[in-house]
């Protein structure tokens, strides 16, 4: 018993157009992410005459990181969370209650602050600064391992090994 299969581009015209879109997106993504890339798939459901666009981009989410990048993280990450307790401690006491969201790169949240709350806050910004460019990070790196530090997989457990014999 023989099965034939006759698979011409005519006969795969008529399948549904999503069906080969959705093949072919795989594929892509398939080839994107053997090549390192990553793969950024869009699809309008509103407009189902709407194509399927694949983007391949070089930027994975899944990096490596050196050993000094974790331990300048690690020293770095932890300055700054010492001196944001304290800070927290100072506005806690001067304002008798919890103190606001600070964010540093969103200026509105300073902006609105008591005149002795935005002094100390402004001081923080300015020492959380130099604390991270002290220990040979960028603002924006150090922004970026503590979104990857956030997400507690292998970095998080890689920069705790960091802490702890930073310790000894």
């Amino acid at each position: 018993m023989m099965l034939n299969v006759d698979l011409t581009f005519s006969k795969l015209i008529k399948l549904n157009k999503l069906y080969i879109r959705l093949f072919s997106s795989s594929i892509l993504a398939s080839l994107g992410i053997m090549l390192g890339l990553t793969p950024e798939i869009s699809i309008n459901l509103a407009n189902p005459d709407t194509q399927i666009v694949v983007a391949l981009n070089n930027h994975a989410y899944g990096q490596e990181f050196t050993t000094t990048e974790i331990e300048n993280y690690a020293k770095a990450g932890y300055a700054v969370e010492l001196l944001r307790r304290d800070v927290y401690q100072q506005i806690k006491n001067l304002i008798n209650e919890t103190p606001p969201d600070i964010l540093c790169d969103r200026q509105s949240t300073i902006d609105n602050l008591k005149p002795e709350v935005k002094d100390i806050a402004n001081r923080y910004c300015n020492q959380s600064q130099q604390i991270v460019q002290q220990h040979n990070l960028s603002i924006n790196r150090f922004n970026e391992l503590k979104r990857q530090y956030d997400r507690q997989d292998g970095f998080y457990q890689q920069v705790q090994k960091s802490l702890m014999q930073l310790q000894r």
